[in-house]
């Protein structure tokens, strides 16, 4: 009984096909589909590097987030929590919260996250991490919920909003077709109405009560929560249904259309409730997307609720009066089909966005099978008015029997309906940040050991370069405001570049920052910050390498030999690094580039910059052994050793080559 009104004929035929295919995509969308409050950015990014330590974290999120019902903790290598404050809301940029953070120094540190959505009171979890000093380890944010977060919906959760929804729709198709549908008073749809309310009573309870659970809050916590909200105006809702059916049953005056439509109207609101508190709510334009996503909910329950009452009705219908009973309903079946696939397509695009996300992504794939539920419906629908429909003597057999069949197929659809809720909708999914480019981070002191200096360079590469200096006094840390920075550059691993200067602006307590495409050669770098204290000033050198791609590197182990590291540097060739002895105190740096044959590289000249994981970056004088084979004499200290080697190309070749490497200096 779902396709009404439509005559099928040799002209017909395929606008019929096209508006079938039509409904199916549009229908298949759940009845209030949810998302979830998922990361959408922060500060300090994801993968970031700073200079100077932040004092709050902030996150913004795709949702708003319950402040009282969400967490955030900021780690460090111990597992300390760094938090030293309340979550606070944020008003800029929307959807977003903070916490402050204690004084921190160098090191990384990892970000963890649990929200719940002030609009849907689902959970999500996710962790990321950032660095003070040092880069982090790379990787985009992790967005996946741990053991309590609802990304993909529980088993509970699901049922809950299955017996919920099939409750909703025995009201609602009671209440339609004692006013559309029936000619007579119908005790039979108040039996109905009566199940119906018992199953919105329990999935009403069982949607309120998994909530709470999830958030793993007190429940004396909950009232004014979001989700205290939400589960007061579910329960109102339900309470005025069942005074609604018991003024029906009880009152001589509502004992007619009236009672029923009172009826109706109270189980649309409990519809709309679930609705507003959905993640239609949550997008653009929320008042439209709340309003097609009721009235899209609302014509799917009087049509698949509608048909469960007419089989009941056509029981104590007398026989002259059961066609014309079943065409009325086939009428506004035929009216909420349309309903159906307009606001469907609304919602659709809204949701799904794109033609690929409903192929790839859960939700889609949850929607297509859906869709195939939905064609079954359809068709049996179709038969019922193009072949039951046609004979009186068919209707009561007949359409009972095939609306049946539609009956136990419409109550899967709800369970998929169900599931979808608890699912994250592709546009509104949570997306990965890109990764975040790794800056060059260059520290240093002047000759005078008063001032400490930080700078972070972003993104480190050859050309424009965002600089951000830290300044702290050398003994007690703390930040050194100067009147005026500078900070000169010289090329090292190239002549003839002339020095630039760029002049940085104040950006904080003890921080200064500008941006400039100083760094304008790849190469080796040396970086002098003159800091203007009053009439004084000092000189800070800091040195830097530009950043270069990633570039693949073995390690060729030997017992008794040093580690030799072989880096491949695409059409040059390749190089081999090592150390010898290769443990802690003094050592030889031996660097050989080799051609893509094998041979060795003709290089003449290089230059050497080391930048140990504590101490000083520093310029060691290289010697050529012979050409392309160079050593430098230098005192190593135990930890993580990165090496930048640059080397001009061999005539009549232009170019040079920059070779980047780690090195694990062991006891």
């Amino acid at each position: 009984m779902t396709i009404a009104g439509w005559g099928i004929g040799p002209r017909r035929s395929a606008t019929s096909i096209l508006i079938l295919a039509a409904m199916l995509l549009a229908a298949a969308l759940p009845a209030a589909a949810l998302g979830h409050a998922l990361l959408q950015s922060s500060d300090p990014a994801a993968g970031a590097t700073l200079g100077s330590a932040p004092s709050m974290v902030r996150l913004t999120f795709g949702e708003t987030p319950d402040v009282r019902l969400s967490s955030i903790k900021v780690l460090d290598s111990s597992g300390t929590d760094q938090v030293s404050g309340p979550i606070q809301a944020l008003a800029d940029p929307p959807h977003s919260i903070g916490a402050p953070i204690r004084p921190v120094g160098d090191g990384v540190y990892t970000v963890t996250w649990r929200t719940v959505s002030a609009v849907d009171g689902h959970i999500a979890a996710g962790s990321f991490a950032f660095g003070v000093g040092v880069a982090p380890p790379t990787g985009p944010p992790d967005q996946g919920g741990g053991p309590a977060a609802s990304a993909s919906g529980s088993p509970p959760n699901i049922a809950a909003r299955w017996v919920l929804y099939l409750g909703l729709t025995a009201l609602i198709g009671a209440a339609f077709a004692a006013v559309a549908v029936a000619r007579r008073p119908a005790p039979d749809l108040l039996v109905m109405a009566a199940i119906g309310w018992v199953l919105a009573a329990a999935g009403t309870i069982g949607v309120v009560a998994i909530q709470w659970l999830e958030t793993g809050a007190p429940i004396e916590q909950l009232p004014g929560t979001s989700l205290g909200i939400s589960a007061l105006a579910r329960i109102l809702a339900l309470a005025a249904v069942g005074a609604a059916l018991a003024g029906l049953a009880t009152v001589a005056r509502l004992r007619g259309r009236l009672g029923w439509w009172l009826v109706g109207l109270a189980a649309a609101v409990g519809l709309a409730v679930d609705v507003v508190t959905g993640h239609a709510a949550a997008g653009s334009r929320p008042v439209a997307q709340v309003a097609a996503q009721w009235a899209h909910s609302l014509a799917a329950a009087w049509w698949m609720g509608g048909l469960a009452a007419l089989v009941l009705l056509l029981r104590s219908t007398p026989a002259d009066g059961r066609l014309e009973a079943a065409r009325r309903y086939s009428f506004w079946a035929g009216v909420a089909l349309a309903v159906v696939i307009v606001t469907g397509t609304i919602r659709a695009i809204d949701e799904i966005g794109t033609l690929d996300a409903l192929f790839s992504t859960d939700f889609g794939r949850v929607v297509l099978g859906k869709s195939v539920i939905l064609l079954g419906l359809a068709s049996l629908g179709a038969f019922n008015r193009f072949i039951n429909l046609r004979s009186a003597a068919r209707v009561l057999g007949g359409v009972r029997r095939v609306g049946g069949a539609e009956l136990i197929l419409a109550v899967a659809v709800f369970g998929f309906s169900a599931w979808l809720v608890n699912l994250t909708p592709p546009t509104s999914a949570g997306t990965n940040p890109p990764p975040v480019a790794q800056p060059i981070v260059a520290t240093g002191h002047d000759f005078g050991t008063s001032i400490r200096a930080r700078l972070v360079g972003t993104p480190g590469a050859a050309g424009l370069n965002t600089f951000d200096l830290a300044l702290a006094d050398y003994d007690s840390g703390q930040p050194v405001d100067a009147s005026a920075v500078t900070l000169r550059f010289l090329l090292k691993s190239q002549s003839g570049v002339a020095p630039s200067s760029l002049d940085l602006q104040p950006a904080g307590a003890g921080r200064f920052a500008a941006s400039g495409a100083n760094l304008s050669i790849d190469g080796i770098w040396q970086l002098t910050a003159t800091i203007a204290t009053g009439a004084a000033a000092v000189d800070v050198p800091l040195l830097v390498a530009t950043r270069v791609p990633a570039q693949p590197v073995q390690e060729l182990v030997t017992p008794g030999l040093p580690t030799i590291h072989e880096v491949q540097l695409g059409a040059v060739g390749k190089a081999q690094v090592y150390l010898d002895p290769g443990g802690p105190g003094q050592n030889e740096l031996h660097v050989t580039f080799f051609d893509p044959a094998g041979a060795e590289l003709q290089t003449q000249t290089t230059t050497i910059a080391l930048f140990p994981a504590s101490g000083d970056a520093v310029l060691p004088p290289p010697r050529m052994l012979e050409p392309g084979h160079f050593v430098a004499t230098i005192d190593a200290v135990a930890g993580d050793l990165t090496v930048d080697v640059l080397s001009p190309l061999p005539a009549p070749a232009n170019g040079q080559i920059h070779l980047h490497v780690t090195i694990e200096v062991s006891p």
